[in-house]
C-alpha cells in the first residue's frame, strides 16, 4: 500500500503526521539560501549575476563588498497574503546570500545593472589589495 502513494499523497501524508509548521519551516530554511548567483572571471574582471524576479524596489537591495566576498541583502514580495500555499518554488521574503567572488577586486570602477529581473555586477580585478565599499544599482529596461 505505501508504494501506492502518489507524491501528492505522501505530501498529505506527512503533513497530517508533521503538521503545517513543519513545512513553512523548511520552506523558510530553502529561501534563507538566497538568489540563484553565478561568477565570471575574466582576465581583468569579475562578473557576478544574480536572478532578482519580483524585487519590488531593487534600490532596497544592500550590497557591499568585503575583502572577496560579496554580500546581498533583500526582500521579495510575498503576494497572496492570507492564501495556504501548496507549492513553493518561487523565492519570497528576506533573503541574505554570501557569493564568493575568487578574487581580490577594486572599490572603485564597480558597475551594477538590474534589467528584466537579473542583476549584474562588474568588478575590476585588483592585485591583493583588500577591503570594503558598498554599490549602487543603475536599472535599466
Amino acid at each position: 500500500m505505501l508504494n501506492q502513494l502518489s507524491t501528492k499523497g505522501w505530501n498529505q501524508l506527512a503533513r497530517q503526521f508533521l503538521g503545517d509548521d513543519f513545512f513553512e519551516d523548511i520552506l523558510s530554511a530553502a529561501e534563507r539560501k538566497g538568489p540563484a548567483a553565478d561568477v565570471y572571471h575574466g582576465k581583468n574582471e569579475v562578473i557576478v549575476v544574480v536572478d532578482l524576479p519580483g524585487m519590488d524596489n531593487i534600490q532596497s537591495l544592500e550590497m557591499k563588498v568585503e575583502n572577496d566576498t560579496l554580500w546581498l541583502s533583500g526582500r521579495f514580495s510575498v503576494p497572496y497574503n492570507g492564501y495556504r500555499m501548496t507549492l513553493a518554488e518561487r523565492s519570497r521574503g528576506e533573503f541574505q546570500k554570501c557569493i564568493p567572488l575568487g578574487a581580490p577586486v577594486s572599490k572603485n570602477y564597480t558597475s551594477a545593472r538590474y534589467r528584466r529581473g537579473v542583476l549584474e555586477i562588474r568588478f575590476n580585478k585588483l592585485s591583493g589589495k583588500r577591503g570594503t565599499s558598498k554599490l549602487r544599482i543603475k536599472e535599466t529596461s
